[in-house]
């Protein structure tokens, strides 16, 4: 190679390993200088395999496409001392374009940037790099078939490979649940429906929320307790969600692939049930979900408070038994979860002084972002009932008084809605249901973690993260 062509590639090659290098200093799974040099030369044994099949120019013109990721990488190492995550980006994969481009759309100059970085890239790729191989074919072919064989035997890199291997777990769970769709739509709780003429109404009201951001809201109600030692059981709300509307734990997660949500037992005991959401249609595990409602209401890019306005539309049904859920945004879009405080002001409000029974349970959501800790898993639970649920079911509100400080995990939620309403089904568990005598309390919390990997925290450890 010529002097200008050598220093051309040399400073190309450099800004192409650069996240890798960011990577290396601060992402904490490369806990050791050990590991960090392996990934450093597993970065490295992946590029010259790249210039033993490629002529050098191609070579760069290649991996200048990987640009934009390694900018979402950088940020995501810099801000939050990890690597990019799953659903991170199958999040952006499922998301309609109009609502990329609106998310998208205060930072324009970040994308100026990137294409001019791109373009500078290329034009001195295209102007210093020539088209020739970096060696004769008879180096490149045994090089190439030595680089092959030590890729394949060196341990999985943490970064990006990672994403890889992440991104492919998720498409995985994703079509297992396609997969299972015929059987679930044929799954039944056999739950004989309540052939009483009381009016009942249970409304559920999630979004992303810790403990600490709820409380910051300063939410007080006469009629609210506030359980101050719940656990999520993931980090990533696409995930966390459905999983404690459903029966399925960490430990088994048969139960979200083969039965029906928690909304699907309602509907069997006579509820009309209803989705309203403003999270959008991106979130599919969600939509699996939701699937199980009569009644669907999607309104993206709007406050949460927004959603009183189609509640009352789908309190409006002709029914004696109505069982709502709002899918809430939270903090996923507002500086504070103030709005998702509102919100259950309006919704107990108007059901405060109404005749029938009204139950509503608020459970927040923590999501993977852009801090240095991402193990919060603490999330605030509101436990809400009006007079006349309060004086039908009154030693069960003594019961939860009593628990508002005992430290559970969201898997709770599943089991206490039909056990608050008094839904006979095979499937609850009162040693998982909060107003339940028999609740079980543990010390030891499992959880997915944003990797999707089965987590073991003490409850003592996870406290002293807080």
């Amino acid at each position: 190679m010529k002097h200008v062509e050598r220093i051309a590639f040399a400073a190309l090659l450099f800004v192409a390993v650069l996240p890798d290098i960011v990577a290396v200093c601060l992402a904490p799974e490369i806990a050791t200088p050990g590991q960090g040099l392996l990934y450093l030369f597993t970065t490295v044994v992946l590029y010259c395999i790249g210039l033993c099949v490629v002529h050098k120019r191609a070579f760069f013109y290649l991996i200048s496409l990987g640009f934009g990721f390694s900018l979402i990488e950088m940020v995501h190492l810099l801000l939050r001392h990890r690597s990019t995550t799953l659903l991170f980006l199958y999040t952006w994969f499922k998301t309609p374009p109009s609502q990329v481009m609106t998310a998208l759309a205060p930072y324009w100059w970040v994308g100026l940037l990137i294409l001019a970085g791109w373009i500078v890239y290329y034009v001195c790729a295209h102007r210093h790099i020539s088209r020739e191989y970096i060696a004769p074919l008879r180096w490149r072919m045994p090089a190439l078939v030595i680089l092959v064989t030590v890729y394949i035997l060196l341990p999985m890199r943490p970064v990006p490979m990672n994403v890889v291997h992440q991104f492919g777990r998720l498409a995985i769970l994703a079509l297992q649940v396609e997969q299972n769709l015929p059987e679930q739509q044929h799954f039944s709780y056999y739950i004989t429906p309540k052939t009483d003429k009381v009016e009942e109404t249970v409304i559920v009201v999630t979004g992303e929320c810790s403990y600490e951001e709820w409380i910051k809201t300063g939410y007080t109600d006469s009629l609210a307790l506030l359980f101050d030692s719940v656990y999520v059981s993931c980090p990533v709300s696409g995930i966390a969600i459905p999983a404690f509307l459903s029966r399925a734990t960490p430990m088994d997660q048969a139960p979200f692939f083969t039965e029906r949500s928690v909304i699907k037992a309602f509907d069997e005991a006579g509820y009309y049930t209803a989705w309203i959401s403003n999270l959008g249609y991106h979130e599919h595990f969600l939509m699996r979900i939701a699937d199980d409602c009569r009644y669907l209401h999607y309104q993206t890019n709007l406050p949460d408070t927004a959603l009183v306005w189609p509640f009352r539309h789908a309190m409006s049904q002709s029914a004696t038994k109505h069982m709502t859920v709002l899918a809430t945004q939270g903090t996923h879009s507002a500086p504070d979860a103030r709005l998702t405080a509102a919100l259950l002001h309006q919704l107990t409000d108007s059901l405060r002084t109404v005749h029938q029974p009204a139950l509503l349970l608020y459970v927040g959501a923590t999501n993977v972002r852009m801090t240095k800790d991402s193990t919060d898993l603490h999330v605030p639970m509101v436990v809400w009932a009006n007079p006349n649920f309060r004086y039908r079911h009154r030693s069960q509100l003594r019961t939860l008084y009593a628990q508002r400080h005992q430290k559970m995990t969201t898997e709770v939620v599943y089991h206490s809605l039909l056990y608050l309403n008094q839904i006979d089904c095979v499937a609850a568990d009162e040693r998982k249901a909060i107003g339940s005598p028999r609740l079980e309390t543990a010390d030891t919390l499992y959880y997915l973690d944003e990797n999707l990997r089965i987590t073991e925290y003490s409850f003592a450890h996870l406290q002293s993260h807080e």
